[in-house]
């Protein structure tokens, strides 16, 4: 069973790596009428913060063949987890096939769903005690980082469909809403470095997006000194909290007696 539903899985993952043009080099700019080009908005993530999609989805892969080994296998979180993955990877294959067709606000409403799924997942993840530290690193690493990744991702697409609707994203208004939107979402993500285990992954997923969106607001077209000021904000806070709580969890790891990942010792 579990080997079939990885093969479902992979194949998921090739008509998404594939069938949508990501593998021949088309970005989201270039598959969403260029609405999504660097210099569409000042959420316009640039090309080298989407490049994790591909790392992320060799992570899914990952976790598929890894719930199939027997040390996974049999664990219950595995098991209620697969519709759960199985509509993760399809809702993301769907989501790149509608942008290739320029129907945004459709593929909008499935990254949507997507994190809705991550959430999900992420909460079942959370309820359970993953003794294996294998299974905690793939597990919490797969979803975690796709989730934290995913959150900017979201929220640059739904600048420029708005964008694309006629909402005039030059004004100050418009730049004003979407970095303080931004700096919530950051500080949101922040609470949870420290309070879920797999919030570390969240942090470090959506740290790259807007580290690099920060860089991009500062030196091309769409620069905007009032969204880079507040974007740089929201960098530096992921990243203080990711430090700060690598380096709790490195210390807890070299202690035996203290729980590792918020989690009772062994």
């Amino acid at each position: 069973m579990s080997i079939c539903y990885a093969l479902v899985v992979f194949a998921a993952l090739n008509w998404a790596v594939f069938g949508t043009g990501a593998i021949r080099g088309s970005h989201l700019g270039q598959i969403a009428g260029g609405w999504l080009e660097a210099d569409a908005t000042v959420m316009a993530v640039p090309l080298v913060a989407q490049l994790p999609w591909f790392a992320l989805m060799a992570g899914l892969g990952i976790y598929a063949v890894w719930q199939c080994m027997p040390t996974a296998r049999h664990t219950d979180l595995h098991g209620k987890l697969r519709p759960w993955v199985l509509a993760l990877v399809l809702l993301n294959a769907l989501w790149l096939q509608l942008l290739q067709r320029d129907r945004m606000g459709f593929s909008l409403l499935f990254a949507l769903l997507m994190l809705l799924v991550l959430t999900r997942i992420a909460l079942m993840i959370d309820r359970t005690t993953l003794r294996n530290n294998m299974d905690r690193w793939i597990t919490r690493s797969s979803f975690g980082l796709f989730t934290g990744w995913l959150v900017i991702i979201v929220l640059g697409e739904a600048a420029a469909w708005l964008a694309a609707l006629g909402v005039d994203s030059n004004r100050l208004m418009f730049k004003g809403i979407a970095a303080l939107v931004l700096l919530l979402v950051s500080l949101a993500l922040c609470a949870l470095t420290f309070k879920k285990p797999i919030g570390l992954y969240m942090n470090a997923g959506a740290l790259w997006v807007v580290f690099w969106i920060t860089i991009d607001r500062y030196t091309w077209q769409a620069s905007s000194p009032l969204f880079a000021g507040v974007a740089s904000v929201a960098t530096l806070l992921l990243l203080l909290c990711l430090a700060s709580a690598v380096r709790t969890r490195l210390r807890r790891l070299r202690d035996p007696q203290e729980p590792a990942d918020g989690e009772p010792a062994a």
